[in-house]
C-alpha cells in the first residue's frame, strides 16, 4: 500500500495537466542559453521558469508572472501573441559577480494546435543585490505542452 499511494498521487497531479495541455518545458538558446518550462494559468497569464548558462562565464535561473497582452494575428491552427511579465533572476558566475534582481520579460510568441509554442523574447535585467547592475539577455525557444 506505501508504494501504491505515490503512484495514484503523481497520477491525480499530472492526469489534468496531460488533459489540458498547461505544462510546456523546452529549449531557449541565446545569451544565455538552457532549458525552459511555461505552466499556463489562465488564458492570459503563465508563469515561465528557464535555467540557463552562458557558455564562458554564468548561469541563470530566471522566473517571470507572464502576461498575455494581445493576440496579433491567427494563422490557420496557430496564433501570434504579445506578451510582457516581471520577475526575478538569479546570476551565479566565475568571475565571482552574482547577482539577484530583478527583470521583466517582452515577447512574441506562436502557438501552435495549443501543443508547441515558439518563441522570441528580450529580457532587461536589474541586478540588486549585491550591488546594481544592468544586462540584457534574449533568445528564441520552444516549448512542448503536456
Amino acid at each position: 500500500m506505501k508504494k501504491i499511494f505515490p503512484l495514484i498521487l503523481a497520477l491525480a497531479i499530472f492526469q489534468p495537466l496531460q488533459s489540458q495541455h498547461k505544462l510546456g518545458l523546452g529549449v531557449y538558446l541565446g545569451a544565455p542559453t538552457g532549458v525552459t518550462g511555461k505552466f499556463i494559468l489562465s488564458n492570459s497569464n503563465s508563469v515561465d521558469l528557464t535555467l540557463a548558462w552562458r557558455f564562458n562565464d554564468a548561469l541563470f535561473l530566471q522566473g517571470h508572472y507572464i502576461f498575455n497582452l494581445s493576440e496579433l494575428q491567427r494563422y490557420g491552427d496557430g496564433s501570434f501573441n504579445l506578451y510582457a511579465g516581471p520577475g526575478l533572476f538569479f546570476k551565479a558566475s566565475s568571475k565571482k559577480d552574482d547577482f539577484i534582481g530583478a527583470s521583466v520579460n517582452l515577447g512574441v510568441n506562436f502557438f501552435l494546435k495549443k501543443r508547441y509554442e515558439f518563441f522570441i523574447e528580450i529580457s532587461p535585467k536589474l541586478g540588486l543585490i549585491p550591488g546594481t547592475d544592468f544586462d540584457i539577455t534574449g533568445g528564441i525557444g520552444f516549448r512542448f505542452f503536456f
